[in-house]
């Protein structure tokens, strides 16, 4: 089994063993940057106000993420020895989960899901993205695409980082397809994101106005409902937005809210969405990041073999290669990701699950 300490699960048993361990060791402001500084990383970047409780997490993860948890470990174990025998138990830890595969960050993820039971391949660009929401950095995010390409499919990535405990977030869909039997205008998608969300459903507003002033009536009452929610951050993803039963007056709402996340009038909110026409305001373009997708090819079957071969440590030639990515086509069409990703899961569970793993 795969130890810990190389691939941290933060919202396991042992993750609470390292930080409960370390907040007693250490709570002081300038012992914790005095720590930060060596294991060989810049404190820069860290806001130092937050209590101990709330930066250990974070002190954690840029260590895992430089490869330098152990370090760290141990250097805390040297100038507390009274808590060596809980992080020895760290150290000594192997993850816990029902599957062999726990990558170190989410967003790095090949394989999702319960059971690890689904693939993702390529999308680089797409995780780092994810990276840039989670730090407030750019929150709007659209995905765009040729029909195939995989912008729904992306769901699936986007919802297992939501899901990370770290982030503490909530994740809200409203898939057009799904949701919608036929023509849907602007009052009945704010109708469905406002259901989602937990708010009041009636929109008081003028149907009968030029579209335009409907739009920013509709998202102004919407703004003010938003306002009372329970401070924390959500991910919201409106998927579909490209199908031809929706009018361009739910377009003009998706622009008219990323301006209202661009300007903070809805706190906490992360704006994710599909087949967008792409008409934002400039101030949205300033924060935006734009993802085109592309098809899947047999260079990223192979790069997630490779990816899936790094992280338990097994050499794997490039006849075990081809033979992996020949099983895979085998089963299923490379622009079917719903079923390559199940094939392309399959086989890495048989090749690579090791001994004795669940």
């Amino acid at each position: 089994m795969v130890r810990w300490i190389h691939f941290p699960d933060w919202g396991d048993g042992t993750a609470r063993l390292l930080h409960d361990t370390l907040n007693k060791a250490f709570y002081l402001r300038d012992d914790l940057i005095d720590i930060y500084l060596g294991v060989g990383l810049a404190p820069y970047e860290v806001d130092w106000g937050q209590p101990a409780a709330q930066l250990w997490p974070t002190i954690t993860r840029d260590a895992a993420d430089a490869g330098r948890l152990a370090h760290l470990i141990e250097l805390v174990k040297a100038r507390c020895p009274a808590v060596g025998p809980d992080l020895d138990a760290v150290l000594a830890a192997h993850n816990t989960d029902g599957s062999w595969y726990s990558p170190r960050e989410r967003h790095l993820s090949l394989l999702l899901g319960p059971g690890c039971q689904r693939a993702l391949l390529d999308r680089r660009d797409l995780r780092a993205h994810l990276v840039d929401l989670a730090r407030k950095q750019f929150p709007v995010l659209s995905i765009t695409g040729e029909p195939g390409s995989g912008k729904s499919y992306s769901r699936h990535l986007i919802q297992h980082m939501a899901g990370d405990p770290a982030l503490a977030c909530e994740f809200r869909l409203v898939n057009v397809e799904d949701d919608f039997y036929d023509h849907v205008d602007a009052t009945g998608f704010m109708t469905a994101l406002a259901a989602r969300l937990g708010l009041p459903t009636d929109f008081p507003v003028d149907q009968h106005t030029e579209q335009a002033r409907t739009v920013r009536e509709l998202v102004d009452v919407f703004v003010g409902r938003f306002a009372a929610l329970p401070k924390k951050m959500r991910w919201i993803f409106i998927d579909g937005l490209d199908r031809p039963q929706v009018s361009s007056g739910v377009h003009m709402v998706v622009a008219q809210l990323a301006k209202e996340v661009e300007a903070g009038q809805l706190p906490g909110a992360r704006l994710i969405v599909t087949g967008h026409p792409g008409d934002f305001s400039p101030a949205v373009l300033e924060v935006l990041r734009h993802e085109k997708l592309t098809g899947v090819t047999t260079s990223h079957l192979q790069g997630f073999f490779r990816g899936l071969a790094d992280h338990v440590g097994k050499a794997i030639s490039d006849d075990e290669l081809e033979a992996l990515v020949d099983q895979v086509l085998g089963e299923a069409d490379l622009d079917d990701l719903r079923v390559l990703g199940s094939a392309a899961c399959r086989a890495a569970h048989l090749h690579f699950t090791p001994a004795g793993a669940p």
